[in-house]
């Protein structure tokens, strides 16, 4: 009969047995941007594939808040991500994350208002008054922010939850007197006749889209097993929910270069608050 000492020695074995079990699946995450259950259509068929491909489980992870997920990315939790070139860029500055595919294309901005609104003509008009935004650390949020540098001559920021059709609604059911809104929501999801409500002001810099990244527990072998798939048109099958809602007409994402995400940091380091 064994002693009961060594019986609990055994079972802490186990348990912690279990525990780095859980611990050595690859992680990948996004913001989230959508519910769990919207992020697990878009994000579980990729974990799947890179689980054949790489041999070994890659499991997704939703965050379940913007707080969680500031939390886990300085906490380096994650091991594969796909998110905007600001979070990417930090990542890669303070974790040592390694670029791997991107988005074809960039990403713009336009703050825009409301064309009836002749008192706006300019930015520096919008100071003191409402301005709509998705919740900073969104990119089109730290977009507009970059535009007033200066904390104590900015407009009144208004976060929207939601997406960028419920930032356009908020600006014409007259609760801010500008927005700022992706332009490729602007000029191609937005209909012509509402568009015709809303004057231009500023165009942002282009910046690259969205990509993923991973950290340094994923192997250089590894990496360039991912670059291949995620690049090959022809294994584009688990990659077309992210491609349907991020980029439609894309076929495969492109390879990232180290170069492209030099200063991207910086707008991040400056405009997210408690960092």
């Amino acid at each position: 009969m064994s002693h009961p000492a060594t019986q609990g020695l055994f079972g802490l074995l186990l348990i912690a047995l279990s525990h780095n079990t859980v611990l050595a699946d690859i992680i990948l995450s996004a913001p989230p941007r959508e519910s769990a259950k919207a992020g697990a259509k878009l994000y579980e068929p990729l974990a799947k594939s890179l689980s054949e491909l790489l041999g070994e489980k890659v499991v997704y992870q939703h965050p379940g808040s913007w707080q969680n997920y500031q939390k886990q990315l300085q906490n380096d939790a994650y091991d594969i991500v796909f998110d905007g070139p600001h979070f990417a860029a930090w990542r890669m500055a303070t974790l040592q994350a390694k670029p791997l595919v991107r988005l074809p294309g960039s990403l713009r901005f336009v703050l825009v208002t409301p064309r009836k609104d002749k008192t706006i003509q300019r930015i520096n008009d919008l100071v003191g008054k409402p301005v709509c935004t998705l919740p900073s650390p969104n990119l089109g949020a730290l977009t507009l922010y970059s535009m007033y540098p200066n904390p104590v001559i900015q407009p009144d920021f208004i976060p929207v939850s939601g997406g960028a059709r419920q930032v356009a609604e908020r600006l014409l059911a007259g609760d801010c007197r500008g927005a700022i809104l992706r332009s490729s929501f602007y000029y191609k999801k937005l209909p012509a006749d509402t568009r015709d409500q809303f004057r231009v002001l500023r165009e942002s810099r282009p910046i690259i889209n969205q990509g993923i990244t991973v950290s340094r527990r994923v192997g250089p072998g590894a990496q360039r097993k991912m670059l291949r798939a995620l690049t090959t048109k022809s294994g584009n099958s688990a990659m077309r929910p992210i491609l349907d809602r991020f980029a439609h007409k894309a076929e495969a994402f492109v390879p990232a270069r180290q170069t492209e995400y030099v200063g991207k940091n910086l707008l991040h380091d400056n405009m997210v608050f408690g960092w």
